[in-house]
């Protein structure tokens, strides 16, 4: 099910996957920006059809990669993070209109709707942190023997660590998937509340499977990359999983699965 989000929303859900590359964003941006516009602000993506953007096409650009180009990514964006209905990369006419999914050479961050936010918000937190950083090297600096200047050594390890922390946020935006109910076809995935049955114990237990960013063992939150979600992922009702815990291995029955 896609999410209900409007069309300047998404425009600055878009924006904000650019934040590391200008140069896309500077060639990219006002394209989109026209394009919402036109078709509506305020107006849900989930009422975008392939019919107003092949039309918009047809009308206000002249087909070429230059025109095209921007809002193929962003509606390769749009679909991949479920704010539209359907795909509406096919309304361009592309090759390569069937699947986003090359558009992220494999390495696709599974997220939920609420994941992304947080990961929004990671993002600005840690940017946030810039000035301090970039006041301490000043301070530092005023140390001229820079030889053994131990405050200005510790400065530049916390910008490099931040600055690293910041560019492995911004690739996982960049490359976020929202997988919605519909395509999982009942089988465990991001956003899935599952229910287990330890088959040894005969007890049972709830877990929701979230990206790692997401992670909150006391509600049950479980990332897909631990060995509970690695085990449970992809599986359906009536299926047996192991889970290879440091006590050992521990089978399961899935035996509901939720969203």
């Amino acid at each position: 099910m896609a999410e209900r989000i409007t069309a300047i929303e998404a425009l600055a859900h878009f924006e904000s996957s650019l934040a590391s590359e200008p140069e896309k964003a500077r060639t990219q941006l006002p394209a989109v920006t026209q394009f919402i516009a036109a078709l509506g602000n305020e107006r849900l993506m989930t009422e975008f059809s392939m019919a107003e953007v092949a039309r918009y096409i047809r009308e206000h650009t002249d087909g070429s990669a230059e025109h095209i180009e921007p809002l193929r990514a962003f509606l390769a964006y749009a679909s991949r993070l479920a704010f539209t209905e359907t795909n509406l990369l096919s309304a361009l006419r592309l090759p390569n209109a069937g699947g986003e999914a090359s558009d992220l050479g494999g390495n696709a961050y599974h997220v939920t709707f609420e994941g992304l936010q947080r990961l929004e918000q990671q993002i600005a937190e840690e940017k946030s942190r810039r000035p301090e950083i970039a006041q301490k090297l000043h301070d530092a600096m005023q140390d001229k023997d820079f030889r053994e200047n131990a405050p200005l050594d510790a400065a530049r390890d916390e910008q490099a660590h931040l600055e690293a922390r910041i560019r492995d946020l911004e690739g996982r935006l960049r490359n976020a998937v929202i997988i919605d109910e519909a395509s999982k076809g009942g089988k465990a995935n991001v956003g899935s509340a599952v229910k287990l049955l330890n088959l040894k114990a005969n007890r049972e237990q709830l877990i929701t499977l979230v990206s790692p960013n997401e992670v909150d063992p006391a509600n049950g939150k479980i990332s897909v990359e631990s060995p509970m979600g690695v085990a449970v992922l992809n599986h359906a009702v009536g299926d047996e999983v192991t889970v290879n815990a440091p006590s050992g291995p521990i089978t399961f029955r899935v035996i509901d699965v939720q969203g």
